[in-house]
């Protein structure tokens, strides 16, 4: 008897230091961005979402987003959860539901992707006005090169979308409905919701 619970703890302890093991580090923003003393964060997109603590990391294209430029305070991350926490100025909270599978990436390469330390002047330098006023709405257009469309809707999830050198960039705007963004060159040329009959 004494014997058996003792296997069962040294079992115990040996899965506890596997799943230890096998855990990455959670994400540090300051180290990722290498911040300084006054150094801030901004969304480098629009992060479109229903629910504030609920976001998909496939940005799905509908309810209300946080618009490109705005700055966030990081809560920290989670893997068990996989979450990454943060809020605004004003102390909004949000989360977005990271997946791997979906992005095709680590948490860490995600939230480079996501956030950034540029200003939305720097992030829009050199784009048209009203081109930056679409943005800001969140609509994409024809004519919008693909910066542009980057800036509005975020990169393309690569589960759909594995190389922005293609000519197609898919987009959910539910999560069962796409739309398409068919390119010639840089530039939209056909937006596509391929789910209308």
């Amino acid at each position: 008897m004494k014997s058996s619970k003792i296997k069962l703890a040294v079992a115990a302890a040996a899965f506890a230091a596997l799943l230890t093991g096998c855990m990455p580090d959670p994400v540090v923003f300051s180290e990722v961005f290498q911040l300084g003393p006054g150094d801030k964060l901004y969304t480098r997109y629009n992060i479109w979402y229903t629910d504030p603590l609920d976001i998909s990391c496939l940005n799905i294209q509908r309810g209300a987003f946080i618009p490109i430029g705005t700055e966030i305070i990081p809560d920290g991350t989670d893997y068990w959860l996989q979450q990454i926490r943060f809020h605004d100025a004003a102390g909004k909270q949000y989360a977005i539901k990271f997946n791997d599978g979906y992005r095709i990436c680590s948490m860490r390469d995600f939230v480079k992707e996501t956030f950034t330390t540029q200003r939305v002047e720097e992030l829009c330098e050199g784009i048209q006005p009203e081109v930056v006023e679409r943005i800001r709405r969140g609509e994409v257009m024809p004519g919008m090169d693909q910066r542009a469309v980057i800036l509005t809707y975020g990169p393309p999830p690569p589960i759909r979308t594995p190389d922005l050198r293609n000519e197609t960039w898919i987009y959910w705007v539910t999560p069962e409905e796409t739309i398409r963004l068919v390119f010639r060159g840089d530039k939209v040329r056909q937006i596509i919701n391929i789910n209308q009959r």
